[in-house]
């Protein structure tokens, strides 16, 4: 019987941790992230804003608090899409907002514009000076814009 040959031994304890540590290290990474993403908890003290929805015969009312960003929009402009089925007039409460830039304002504004072509849109924003590109945005689009006192942001 032939001696067995450890000449490849080397080879392999080398090679090894090189190849396989960028692997162990992504397969960590990805274990550490789903943990976190599984904690109680985690997902509503990262989320920063919330669109809640309340129908009725009449009107349906999309009420907006927190950040008005392009998450919000794209929120927003589902629940638009749900709601143009259901009935012809739309209210959109944005008084609980803390701020709004100009470029989420203007494609909040599209976004009603496109569901809502011709319908009966309300649309009522908080005073702070920080909601203003959200106030000329609706006003450049013909859009009825009530300032309203803000909204309790709880």
């Amino acid at each position: 019987m032939p001696p067995p040959i450890f000449a490849h031994l080397g080879h392999w304890y080398v090679s090894l941790p090189v190849f396989m540590g960028p692997v162990l290290l992504l397969v960590i990474a990805l274990k550490i992230q789903t943990w976190r993403e599984r904690r109680p908890g985690s997902d509503e003290a990262r989320r920063r804003s919330r669109v809640t929805v309340t129908r009725d015969d009449v009107a349906t009312t999309i009420s907006v608090s927190g950040v008005l960003d392009y998450p919000t929009v794209l929120e927003v402009e589902v629940e638009l899409g749900d709601a143009v089925a259901l009935t012809s007039e739309l209210v959109l409460d944005l008084r609980g907002c803390t701020t709004a830039d100009t470029e989420s304002a203007w494609c909040l504004c599209d976004a009603i514009a496109r569901a809502y072509a011709g319908e009966r849109v309300s649309a009522h924003v908080n005073a702070d000076p920080s909601m203003r590109a959200l106030r000329d945005a609706l006003a450049a689009e013909g859009l009825t814009a009530v300032e309203a006192p803000a909204a309790d942001r709880t």
